[in-house]
């Protein structure tokens, strides 16, 4: 899905598409694409969909993180990373199990990394809520 924001998931896609394309190619003669670089395709991509997913939805569409920063600095806090993640992957490019772990970790941090300012966020409101 492309995100209204930063349109993340057209880049995603067309990045995708080329690398699904590659795959079909390289392995054409075959009547199916070999286990390891299907399953390492698809944790990429779908990797790379959850952060997307998750951060814009835990950054800007709920509250806690918008209402403590401000709606342009959620904006900020979203668009950052997940430019950085496609100019990553455009370096990086990660084929194979070794790349794809790397990215995959780094991708999961930075997953991680919004879940745990997104619940501090929502522990700050629910105390100034129980304060006020």
């Amino acid at each position: 899905m492309v995100d209204p924001m930063t349109a993340n998931g057209v880049t995603a896609a067309m990045r995708h598409a080329a690398e699904a394309t590659t795959l079909i190619d390289q392995f054409r003669r075959r009547k199916s694409l070999p286990y390891l670089p299907a399953a390492m395709y698809s944790w990429r991509i779908i990797s790379l969909a959850r952060f997307f997913n998750g951060a814009i939805e835990k950054v800007l569409y709920e509250r806690p993180i918008r209402n403590r920063i401000g709606a342009f600095r959620a904006g900020d806090v979203y668009t950052i990373p997940a430019w950085s993640l496609n100019v990553v992957y455009s370096r990086l490019q990660p084929r194979g199990v070794f790349k794809t772990l790397l990215f995959t970790s780094l991708v999961g941090l930075l997953r991680i990394s919004v879940n745990v300012f997104f619940a501090l966020c929502k522990r700050q409101q629910s105390s100034a809520g129980l304060t006020a």
